[in-house]
């Protein structure tokens, strides 16, 4: 079965932008161009797939890295495990995908079924010498920046900060950026 875009969006709950936007990130495939361009079962599962990993907290780089290396067959199989288990979300898409791309093992075949029971990860803890971490008083009013560092990392800033933490954070980025160009801090 195929289908044009209006259709694709109305299957999947998906905006037409977002299908472009994904198509050009490589996250789906091409389905051709022009108005007569039609999309295959594969890109349905596709969308669907990748709402559930984002809905997981995974970034569009690792979804795009993790899709890449499933054919429409692996990815309809991931659409297969629940996405829920007594109410509480499940890993068992990203489980799933890892052992995928793992690939076979001498001891088992790749097909791995997901956990029975999620083992949510610890709340991270503040540090003892810091503690948490004050909000700002006009969090209504904040915009979040987000800054590049390789097109896999980004570094995320609630806007606005005072000048001591602007001062700080442009500090931070200076050393990120050597990191990432190779020199030594």
């Amino acid at each position: 079965m195929t289908f044009d875009l209006n259709d694709l969006c109305q299957q999947s709950g998906v905006t037409a932008r977002t299908v472009r936007y994904y198509v050009q990130q490589g996250l789906l495939p091409s389905p051709g161009l022009g108005a007569g361009a039609r999309y295959r079962e594969g890109h349905l599962a596709r969308l669907r797939l990748i709402r559930r990993l984002q809905a997981e907290h995974l970034p569009l780089a690792e979804i795009r890295r993790r899709l890449e290396a499933l054919d429409d067959d692996a990815v309809q199989a991931l659409l297969q495990w629940p996405a829920t288990a007594g109410g509480a979300p499940v890993n068992s898409a990203v489980d799933y995908v890892r052992a995928v791309l793992r690939g076979p093992s001498a001891n088992g075949p790749a097909h791995v079924p997901p956990p029975s029971v999620p083992v949510p990860p610890a709340p991270p803890s503040p540090s003892p010498r810091t503690g948490p971490v004050p909000r700002p008083a006009a969090a209504d009013r904040a915009q979040w920046e987000r800054i590049a560092l390789t097109p896999d990392v980004e570094v995320h800033v609630r806007r606005p900060l005072s000048r001591e933490d602007n001062r700080r954070l442009e500090k931070l980025l200076e050393k990120a950026q050597e990191l990432f160009r190779g020199k030594e801090v």
